[in-house]
């Protein structure tokens, strides 16, 4: 099998878990949030490795952009959580 379909298969089968996570009534929680969020960064680093030929360039800018991308990730599930607290010390 091709590294495009292999990599495509994984972007279809980490949507399933973002759908998977995402299913229900009600708010996702921490978990599901979690999840959704680290699907979605393992999605767009697999996009731009292979679709967008990250893979061709330099060590230095794969690793830029994998930490720019696990940063956010982690900044947008740091908000998530800690949301609640803030917002109710800030009314």
């Amino acid at each position: 099998m091709a590294i495009l379909t292999r990599t495509w298969v994984m972007l279809m089968l980490l949507t399933a878990v973002s759908m998977w996570a995402g299913h229900g009534t009600g708010t996702l929680g921490p978990l599901g949030v979690g999840l959704v969020l680290a699907a979605a960064t393992v999605k767009a680093d697999r996009i731009l490795t292979h679709y967008l030929d990250l893979h061709r360039a330099d060590g230095g800018w794969r690793a830029g952009f994998r930490s720019l991308l696990t940063l956010l990730g982690v900044a947008l599930f740091g908000i998530y959580v800690l949301y609640p607290m803030i917002g109710a010390a800030l009314r």
